[in-house]
This record gives structure tokens, C-alpha cells and sequence, in this order.
């Protein structure tokens, strides 16, 4: 039996919901993201994201992108399976990421990220000693070269979309999320995504060189070459 304990967090696009799921074993909280309709969400520039991922059918892609309200329904299918699909790709892929649980109606469940009934803080609000930004800003490229590896880009990656749970970074929110090779914005993405985090670790005395880090992701690599121009 699933038992809802009440909203976790709210954002732009969606809220996320505490649930109690009660079993013969004992008791397992899950975290439920519930994604707004379109025309109710606040990010609502999402063809960025959604114009190269060619779901669904030829009338639906057409009516995606003329954004007929057909068509703004199938981006909303398309938005809520795409981050599902991702979040299971990244975690097999050995990112760290919440663990998926199972897709819902509008959204899916994952593990919950926290202790007790208290969700793990975001990032941005934890202030950390410069020893420590050192270490957790090499960790997080770390992880950007695990979603490269598994050849996509988180594309809003920043201090807003990671949790800090037990002294380590967790990712979370890839409804952005883009493919390395046929996505025309991947290598721009990136590299915003390496300079937002930058941003966070530099105000906590880390020498967080975007430009290095680039380098060593290797975002001059051939597949970023081969992205589509428009």
C-alpha cells in the first residue's frame, strides 16, 4: 500500500511528492515527480530540448513543432517519457542518480534522497569548506564525463540540480537532458552546464577553470563534430 506524505518540493515544471510505500518487509519512501501540464509550467522553452528527439509520429512531431495544442500535448508525453528514459539510462550507466522505481501518470518514481522524511538539501543551499568544494567539483566533472560516456548532456546542470546526501553529490532533474551527437545545442549546453557549476565552486575558493575542465571532458572530441547545424 502507498501511502502519500505530502509535496517534497515544487518547481518551474513540476513537484515532487513524498511516498510512504508500506509492504510485509517494512516500509520504503519513494519520491514521486509529477510533472504540471505545459501551458501551467514556468520553463516553457523546452523546443531547445524536445526539437531533435523526433517522438512519436510524423503528424505528431509536425504538430509538436508548430505547438497546435495536439501538438503541445505530445510534447508533454514526450517531456515526462524522456526524462523516465534518462534516469534509467544515466543510473545503468553508472551515474549517480536517484535509483528509478517505476513511471506514473504524469511522472515516476524514483528513491528518496534524504534522511528520515527530511529530503537531502540542494547543493545551493550548503555552504561548503574550500577542502571539500575541491573535492566535490572534481567529482561532479566526474559524473559529466559518465553522462558523456553514455553520450548525453545533462543541459541544466548547475548547484540547483544536485542534492548533498551523505557527503556526496547526487543529480537529479534531467527532463533537459540531450544527446551528444544529434543534438545541435549539446557542446553550448555543456559547456553552460560546466560554467554554472563553476559559478557555485568558485565563490567557496576552488580554481574551477571551465576552460580545463572542457579540455578534459574532451568537448573537442569528434562527436560534438559531428552535431547537426543548422
Amino acid at each position: 500500500m502507498d501511502e502519500h506524505l505530502g509535496i517534497l518540493k515544487t518547481g518551474k515544471e513540476s513537484d515532487v511528492h513524498l511516498i510512504a510505500r508500506h509492504g510485509a518487509s517494512g516500509t520504503t519512501l519513494l519520491a514521486e515527480k509529477r510533472f504540471r501540464p505545459r501551458d501551467r509550467r514556468g520553463f516553457t522553452n523546452d523546443w531547445t530540448y524536445t526539437g531533435v528527439w523526433g517522438e512519436g509520429t510524423r503528424r505528431e512531431f509536425r504538430a509538436m513543432r508548430r505547438k497546435t495544442r495536439f501538438g503541445r500535448q505530445a510534447i508533454h508525453a514526450v517531456w515526462v517519457a524522456h526524462e523516465w528514459e534518462e534516469l534509467v539510462r544515466l543510473h545503468a550507466a553508472g551515474a549517480t542518480v536517484p535509483e528509478p522505481v517505476e513511471p506514473v501518470d504524469d511522472g515516476y518514481r524514483m528513491a528518496f534522497i534524504g534522511e528520515g522524511i527530511r529530503a537531502a538539501p540542494r547543493l545551493v543551499d550548503v555552504d561548503l569548506d574550500r577542502a571539500t568544494a575541491e573535492r566535490v567539483w572534481n567529482v561532479l566533472l566526474g559524473e559529466v564525463a559518465v553522462f558523456l560516456a553514455a553520450e548525453r548532456v545533462h543541459g541544466d546542470l548547475s548547484a540547483y540540480n544536485v542534492l548533498w546526501w551523505r557527503e556526496r553529490p547526487v543529480i537529479i532533474d534531467l527532463s533537459q537532458t540531450v544527446d551528444v551527437v544529434t543534438h545541435p545545442a549539446a557542446l553550448d549546453l555543456l559547456r553552460r552546464d560546466v560554467i554554472s557549476l563553476a559559478a557555485y565552486f568558485r565563490r567557496r575558493g576552488v580554481d574551477a577553470d571551465v576552460d580545463r575542465a572542457l579540455r578534459d571532458l574532451g568537448a573537442d572530441d569528434v562527436r560534438f563534430a559531428r552535431q547537426w547545424r543548422r
